[in-house]
């Protein structure tokens, strides 16, 4: 009987969240694994202006790319402003959160002030940094009484990209970082300071320890934003002088928009979703080892 009933309970599964499902699915198809699809298939083959396939080529692309000196001057880039944008990011965004834990007067203020960036949008906050950046009569050649080009020449223009990258991106961090500090008990933390822990000992030792899923996810939030950044290069530097500021991402854009190398542009693109697979990869390795969700 108990066999049978289960059956029949089987046998009653319900289409309709399936089909709740279904528009939300058709679109991430749509706009994410059928664009993944076609770059895997282009990157393969010669296109013609549009981005259409027009001639297979197996693994000419891949070696044609990854035979080019430039090509890896360009990853070397990347991965250059991508750990200084996720370093600086973090180390910022820890430090505002830290101050904020406590709730005193006027604490939403400040609060509002750290998070302020992220409300502004990459066009604006580019035409805010390339008035102070402005190498005639600039704000921070003025503070400075000289008169370099931060955006044309190097290493000042690689290091103009990244301000502003981290500039854009410490809001959010610093939101996630205080969720996860403020969620600390304090009864905990009240225990450790009359136990005689010092500020730097309850950080160290409860602070950070307890608050490791939610510096997980700034990690992977950086890491991800960090290998995206294109706006600020793009309206910025363009990816000079030199190619010194030219990431993936924006070489990407230059080979397909600007060049009509389609099958180029896959190619580089698939290598940069490996890239951050891989780091990634690490990232979720590290994890068992140093984040504590009890």
């Amino acid at each position: 009987m108990q066999t049978t009933y289960r059956k029949k309970q089987r046998r009653k599964v319900s289409p309709l969240p399936y089909l709740l499902l279904l528009p939300s699915m058709a679109l991430f198809f749509l706009f994410n694994f059928y664009p993944f699809l076609k770059a895997v298939i282009l990157s393969f083959s010669l296109t013609d202006k549009r981005g259409n396939f027009a001639k297979w080529v197996g693994l000419d692309n891949w070696v044609r790319v990854l035979e080019k000196e430039s090509f890896w001057k360009v990853v070397e880039v990347t991965l250059e402003m991508a750990a200084i944008n996720l370093a600086v990011t973090f180390l910022i965004a820890l430090v505002f959160a830290l101050l904020s834990v406590r709730k005193v007067r006027f604490s939403k203020w400040y609060q509002t002030m750290y998070a302020l960036p992220m409300a502004i949008a990459s066009s604006p906050a580019a035409a805010i940094f390339l008035f102070i950046y402005r190498q005639k009569n600039g704000l921070l050649n003025n503070l400075l009484g000289t008169s370099i080009g931060w955006t044309r020449q190097m290493p000042y223009a690689l290091w103009a990209v990244c301000a502003m990258t981290i500039w854009m991106h410490v809001g959010v961090s610093f939101i996630f970082l205080l969720v996860g500090f403020r969620n600390v008990s304090q009864d905990l933390l009240e225990s450790a300071w009359l136990d005689g822990a010092g500020p730097f000992a309850r950080i160290r030792y409860l602070l950070i320890p307890l608050a490791s899923p939610q510096l997980f996810f700034v990690f992977f939030l950086n890491i991800a934003s960090s290998f995206r950044s294109f706006a600020q290069i793009r309206l910025l530097t363009g990816g000079g002088p030199a190619n010194g500021t030219k990431t993936l991402i924006y070489y990407i854009y230059e080979n397909a928009i600007i060049n009509g190398r389609f099958e180029t542009a896959c190619v580089q693109a698939i290598f940069l979703f490996g890239l951050i697979l891989l780091v990634t990869q690490i990232q979720m390795a590290l994890e068992k080892r140093m984040v504590h969700y009890q």
